[in-house]
């Protein structure tokens, strides 16, 4: 009798103690998937102004109005669910469109004093520094999420509740 005790008091412990794992593995994924959101916000807003920029300069060559085409092609929306290497494809589809824009912008001194050109630059400048924000965050998430599951214990409940070491970001 006081054997099946122990033993019962030693399931139902268990049982408490995978059911706290759970749901703190459970939280910092949810962290993950938020970070990975605001990145995809932060990608959007980066996209917007880059097309809306490439739009305003459309007149001033053939070769901005190939690449506004091309990137809407390429453009993919990045959610809470996406892959890393599928976000830093599309982080390096907007550096190779921004770095043709800015190319256009330097050749053609008109297009400098236009002062909405002035202010999609600036809102680009900023998007890509929150984007570095953001990416500075998904990654730090990550870590600790990885560094969580790695030790014994946990990495017994990781397995068995079927959380798995998440990739990193690397945006160029």
């Amino acid at each position: 009798m006081k054997t099946g005790m122990i033993v019962g008091l030693l399931l139902i412990l268990l049982v408490g103690w995978i059911i706290s794992a759970q749901r703190r593995l459970t939280a910092m994924d949810e962290n993950i998937k938020n970070a990975m959101g605001q990145i995809g916000v932060q990608l959007f807003s980066r996209y917007e102004a880059t097309i809306a920029l490439l739009e305003l300069l459309q007149p001033h060559g053939e070769e901005l109005r190939k690449t506004e085409r091309w990137l809407q092609e390429k453009r993919r929306t990045v959610t809470a669910e996406t892959e890393p290497a599928d976000v830093a494809e599309q982080g390096a589809l907007l550096s190779e469109a921004q770095r043709i824009l800015l190319e256009a912008v330097e050749h053609c001194p008109a297009v400098q004093e236009n002062k909405n050109c002035r202010n999609y630059l600036n809102a680009l400048d900023s998007y890509g520094k929150m984007l570095q924000t953001s990416t500075l965050i998904y990654n730090d998430t990550v870590s600790k999420f990885n560094q969580s599951i790695r030790p014994f214990p946990m990495n017994v409940a990781a397995r068995l509740l079927h959380f798995q070491k998440k990739a990193y970001l690397e945006m160029r």
